[in-house]
């Protein structure tokens, strides 16, 4: 009995089963239909609409008006007597009727223009199409089976100009794609349902997704997700082809300038708009026949062949004044430019020679002053292979190897007598040649070694002065990166706690650059220096913008005039002499010690201290020195 009831059981789980399978293929194929039927109704709407558009001369005026003239209305009679489409209307972009055709009865204009059809509005905004299947069979006029479809109108330009609801007769296809799923749906089921549907489904959905995340995934893999151009390793594949299609190549490399400006100010979304402008800006001015693509961060590559270095130059110009338009983004207008480096390469150039010279290039737009175009050259070649060898140096420079401090000494102008010492840095390179400051420490600036090396120098001639006379000052030069973590008060502090070195023996020396565009942060460390007893000091006075305002704003101590003015003159003393007696009046008369350095004569040193100058530096006194040397003067 029991066994009995089992059979019952799975006979009827079996009949159960079979029926809902029955129901769901029914379904499916059904939906399978409405769905093949709308996608062809979909693309019939839209070839129709195309070809009405080809064929009307002034489309934007009857979105606009909704009144055709007599040529118009042919054109849309011929439309529809060739075609499926047995009646159509147009919209405006605020959704009202403009154009209304009902059963070939054409040349009325929409009775309700007034009224918003809130489906047109919705496909306008959305710029998608809104597609429905209708039974017509009970309905007088209209086929048995008809398509509803609202799609977006174009001009002839390719600008949205409205909406048009078409309506497509899909009796015909209908019926063959019932008749064809027919013998499916009666007897499929039945045989196979329960073997294969749900399996089959199963696996249709997992290709589906497989395959759907393997083109994502290649797209990713391929393409900038931001900009949609190459990234850099599908840069490197395409080029190669590039390249054998083309004898030369015009190679940009291109940088944003000062691209952590625009995140600040306008945030990321901003910065991704600018970066999205930039790369729409490079494929509107070089054409489809170019490749392009981003490095990553703010850098673009573009390659364009068979281009002149003068064309080149053209272009990249062109791209400079473009980007420098500036592009509007939620209201506001993000204004930002770009830096550029070119190089023309020829077919058996390898890519990464290619590259790294337009990247040299552009290194030296960026350090140019920006916003630049620069093109390759070897001399500019070798002038990089000498900062990447000073960048080498300077990096182990950072504990001291190869760094030395030189010493030269400050003497007063009436007894000539050494009273301090300014420590100046020199670099030496592997073949113990000497390297200057002006040409090592911008590159030590620019890749973040300075405040290392900074220290160093403070560290190490407060260390050599200590054992110098309690009369005897060091005097020590700060870069303005070295105040840009706000700590450098604290580590002069520490440093003469720690060394036990007085204050007022320490002298550092700023110039005016330092002090331009200062929001308040160097001042207030200049102050803070100086209330440990530190004195402070402008150094290269008049070399600069030379602002009064700068000397009592800062309370700096010391002004040091620059040794240009003693180099010229003897051949104006006239003229020059005037300058530097009203500068050294200009410093006594706000109570700062004035120094003038480049003294190479005992004349200089005579008309000096007649003028009253209280320090002086230079070569009449002695060349830089280093320690021992300093060591032996200070004795004599």
């Amino acid at each position: 009995m029991v066994s009995s009831k089992k059979s019952y059981f799975s006979i009827f789980a079996v009949v159960i089963t079979t029926a809902v399978l029955l129901v769901c293929v029914w379904f499916l194929l059904t939906k399978t239909i409405d769905r093949v039927i709308q996608k062809e109704a979909g693309s019939t709407a839209v070839h129709w609409m195309s070809f009405l558009v080809a064929n009307i001369d002034d489309m934007d005026a009857i979105v606009k008006d909704g009144e055709p003239n007599q040529s118009q209305l042919k054109a849309i009679k011929i439309a529809i007597e060739d075609g499926e489409v047995f009646g159509f209307h147009i919209f405006r972009p605020d959704g009202t009727t403009s154009f209304s055709s009902d059963n070939y009865q054409l040349g009325q204009p929409g009775s309700n223009t007034g009224v918003v059809n809130e489906k047109a509005l919705a496909v306008y905004q959305s710029g998608n199409s809104n597609i429905a299947t209708h039974d017509g069979s009970q309905k007088s006029q209209r086929p048995d089976v008809y398509v509803e479809a609202y799609i977006p109108v174009f001009n002839k330009a390719g600008a949205l100009i409205g909406v048009s609801e078409v309506y497509v007769d899909q009796t015909e296809i209908s019926l063959m794609l019932k008749d064809g799923f027919r013998w499916i749906v009666l007897f499929l089921p039945v045989l196979s349902a329960l073997m294969f549907l749900f399996p089959a489904l199963k696996l249709l959905k997992a290709s589906a997704t497989t395959q759907e995340a393997k083109a994502k995934a290649e797209h990713l893999a391929n393409f900038d997700s931001l900009t949609g151009v190459f990234n850099r390793r599908s840069f490197n594949d395409a080029a190669e082809e590039y390249f054998q299609e083309h004898e030369s190549v015009g190679v940009f490399f291109i940088d944003i300038d000062d691209f952590k400006r625009i995140n600040d100010e306008y945030g990321h979304d901003g910065g991704d708009a600018f970066l999205r402008n930039v790369a729409h800006t490079l494929k509107s001015l070089f054409g489809e026949d170019a490749i392009f693509a981003r490095f990553g961060g703010d850098e673009f590559v573009a390659c364009i062949g068979g281009i002149s270095l003068e064309e080149l130059q053209l272009l990249a110009q062109d791209v400079l004044a473009s980007i420098s338009q500036g592009m509007s983004h939620r209201g506001h207008k993000i204004i930002g430019h770009v830096s550029i480096g070119l190089h023309v390469a020829n077919s058996n150039t390898a890519i990464g020679d290619m590259l790294n010279a337009a990247d040299i290039a552009l290194y030296k737009s960026k350090n140019g002053g920006k916003n630049m175009v620069t093109v390759f050259s070897d001399d500019l070649n070798d002038e990089f292979k000498r900062q990447q060898k000073l960048e080498k140096l300077l990096n182990s420079a950072v504990d001291g190897t190869g760094l030395e401090l030189f010493f030269q000494s400050i003497n007063k102008p009436e007894t000539e007598k050494t009273i301090g010492f300014e420590a100046l840095l020199r670099l030496r390179d592997e073949e113990g040649e000497m390297i200057y400051p002006d040409e090592f420490i911008p590159i030590a600036e620019r890749f973040g070694l300075i405040n290392d090396i900074g220290k160093w120098v403070l560290i190490n001639a407060i260390k050599s002065a200590k054992d110098w006379p309690e009369d005897i000052f060091i005097s020590v030069n700060l870069s303005a990166v070295q105040f840009e973590k706000g700590d450098l008060p604290s580590f002069i502090s520490n440093l003469l706690r720690e060394e036990r070195f007085p204050a007022e023996r320490l002298e550092v020396e700023v110039t005016e650059s330092l002090l331009i565009g200062d929001d308040g942060s160097t001042q207030k460390q200049l102050l803070a220096i100086k209330k440990l007893g530190v004195s402070i000091a402008m150094d290269d006075f008049g070399t600069g913008y030379s602002s009064l305002a700068y000397l009592w704003k800062y309370e700096f101590d010391k002004l040091k005039i620059d040794r240009s003015f003693l180099l010229g003159y003897d051949q104006n003393p006239t003229k020059l002499g005037k300058v530097i007696s009203a500068v050294i009046d200009l410093g006594h008369g706000i109570d700062m010690s004035v120094t003038m350095e480049g003294v190479e004569s005992n004349k200089h040193a005579n008309i000096l201290n007649n003028m009253g100058c209280d320090q002086l530096q230079g070569y009449y006194f002695g060349k830089p020195m280093n320690v021992a040397s300093a060591k032996h003067m200070m004795k004599a």
